[in-house]
């Protein structure tokens, strides 16, 4: 029998870092071992014009609310403009990608449902945007290129 996970109240800047770069970064609010295996989530800033590569995940569900920003979102082939306030669900096995086409620094809450050891993959990989492949152990799938900046 597994314990009951006890409340977990974060503040904007509480949490454990991951950094992708110098100026992009993850603030971890809960982990497959906080939450009991529920979810992973955590508070991403993206600078502007970047993005992951087009990807897709094996063995769990995504979910972001933009929090802060304006962003380009690609899911199952379609493109949107999405803005503040804005929440997205991708189910699993649905290849996608963002991109931060503001000029500041945006910001998303994502939540990886069921827990999909993201933490352990985004510390393990560093800096997972660079044109490595990327590792399939944590069920993410690299199916394309990041998203080509905006043109009007």
């Amino acid at each position: 029998m597994t314990a009951t996970p006890l409340p977990i109240i974060r503040g904007l800047e509480q949490g454990e870092r991951t950094y992708l770069s110098e100026t992009w970064y993850q603030v971890w609010k809960t982990t497959g071992e906080t939450s009991n295996g529920i979810v992973d989530s955590w508070f991403e800033v993206v600078p502007p014009q970047m993005g992951p590569p087009e990807h897709k995940h094996a063995q769990f569900d995504e979910c972001f609310w933009i929090v802060k920003g304006t962003f380009l979102i690609k899911a199952a082939g379609q493109i949107t403009k999405a803005a503040e306030g804005a929440w997205i669900f991708v189910p699993r096995g649905t290849a996608h990608a963002f991109r931060n086409v503001g000029t500041e620094d945006g910001h998303l809450l994502i939540e990886a449902l069921p827990t999909g050891r993201m933490r352990q993959y985004f510390e393990e990989v560093g800096a997972v945007f660079k044109s490595v492949p990327v590792d399939e152990r944590y069920g993410i799938i690299a199916v394309g290129p990041p998203l080509e900046a905006e043109t009007e």
